[in-house]
Protein backbone atom coordinates (compact mmCIF):
# COMPACT_ATOMS: atom_id res chain seq x y z
CA UNK A 1 0.00 0.00 0.00
CA UNK A 2 1.09 3.32 -0.88
CA UNK A 3 1.86 6.20 1.82
CA UNK A 4 0.85 9.50 1.43
CA UNK A 5 3.55 12.05 1.90
CA UNK A 6 2.04 14.96 3.30
CA UNK A 7 3.39 18.03 5.71
CA UNK A 8 2.30 20.73 7.63
CA UNK A 9 0.22 23.12 5.68
CA UNK A 10 -0.20 20.92 2.75
CA UNK A 11 -3.70 21.16 1.57
CA UNK A 12 -5.94 17.14 1.22
CA UNK A 13 -8.84 16.16 -0.10
CA UNK A 14 -10.44 13.00 2.02
CA UNK A 15 -13.43 10.76 0.17
CA UNK A 16 -15.33 11.05 3.10
CA UNK A 17 -14.47 14.06 5.03
CA UNK A 18 -13.73 16.49 2.02
CA UNK A 19 -11.16 18.84 2.18
CA UNK A 20 -8.86 20.06 4.54
CA UNK A 21 -5.50 21.73 6.26
CA UNK A 22 -2.69 19.17 7.57
CA UNK A 23 -2.02 21.08 11.07
CA UNK A 24 0.62 18.07 12.07
CA UNK A 25 2.59 14.70 11.04
CA UNK A 26 3.76 12.07 13.61
CA UNK A 27 6.14 9.21 12.64
CA UNK A 28 7.15 7.48 10.02
CA UNK A 29 6.71 4.95 6.82
CA UNK A 30 3.64 2.88 7.57
CA UNK A 31 3.13 4.41 11.32
CA UNK A 32 3.14 8.12 9.77
CA UNK A 33 -0.19 9.83 11.04
CA UNK A 34 -1.25 13.52 10.61
CA UNK A 35 -3.83 15.40 11.96
CA UNK A 36 -6.16 17.13 9.61
CA UNK A 37 -8.01 20.23 10.42
CA UNK A 38 -11.29 19.25 7.73
CA UNK A 39 -13.81 21.69 6.99
CA UNK A 40 -16.46 20.19 7.75
CA UNK A 41 -16.17 17.18 9.57
CA UNK A 42 -13.43 18.80 12.02
CA UNK A 43 -10.43 17.61 13.15
CA UNK A 44 -9.04 14.31 12.61
CA UNK A 45 -6.13 12.39 13.10
CA UNK A 46 -5.58 9.73 10.34
CA UNK A 47 -2.83 6.72 9.79
CA UNK A 48 -1.46 7.97 6.76
CA UNK A 49 -1.06 3.88 5.09
CA UNK A 50 -4.96 3.58 5.25
CA UNK A 51 -6.41 7.22 4.85
CA UNK A 52 -7.69 7.87 1.20
CA UNK A 53 -5.83 11.30 1.13
CA UNK A 54 -5.03 13.25 -1.86
CA UNK A 55 -2.93 16.19 -2.08
CA UNK A 56 -4.28 19.41 -3.42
Amino acid sequence: MRVVKVAVGDEVDHESFGRGTVSSVSGSGESAKATVDFDEAGRKRLLLRYAPLRKL
